[in-house]
């Protein structure tokens, strides 16, 4: 995270494994919450006098739950909570019935999905003709 928030012009090796000669669709996956999460920090925590909630504090005390105030739910709401795409996120009873799928095993459903369901966006016209122009030079070449 530390270079991250520094955000660089230049990120070099989301999925990319032993020295960058190997890419792995599941590490771009788990590589690309990463950066989420890192943006989502490189953004930020707003600290306006308006933030500021000494009175739920006060109210909810030391060692309480804010779950259920509204504050909490506001900022939930509000894009201030960054809840990961992969990873766990149920109790440890839920996931354990669930299987116990590790982050690996969810960026390779993830993947899957991706192959089987991704279209591409079509190119230019231009962009048809020059590919149509090198294919014929190389065809006569």
């Amino acid at each position: 995270m530390m270079p991250m928030l520094s955000w660089p012009d230049l990120l070099v090796g989301p999925g990319l494994l032993g020295g960058s000669m190997i890419l792995c669709l599941e590490q771009l996956v788990i590589d690309v919450e990463v950066f989420r999460m890192n943006a989502h920090a490189h953004r930020g925590i707003p600290a306006g006098e308006e933030m500021w909630l000494d009175e739920v504090i006060a109210r909810v005390g030391p060692m309480g739950s804010f779950l259920s105030e509204r504050s909490t739910a506001t900022s939930i709401r509000s894009g201030e909570w960054l809840l990961g795409r992969i990873g766990v996120h149920e109790p440890q009873a839920v996931w354990e019935s669930s299987g116990k799928k590790d982050i690996l095993e969810q960026a390779r459903e993830k993947v899957d999905d991706l192959l089987s369901t991704h279209e591409p966006l079509p190119l230019g016209e231009d962009v048809e003709r020059e590919l149509a122009n090198i294919c014929e030079r190389a065809r006569a070449g």
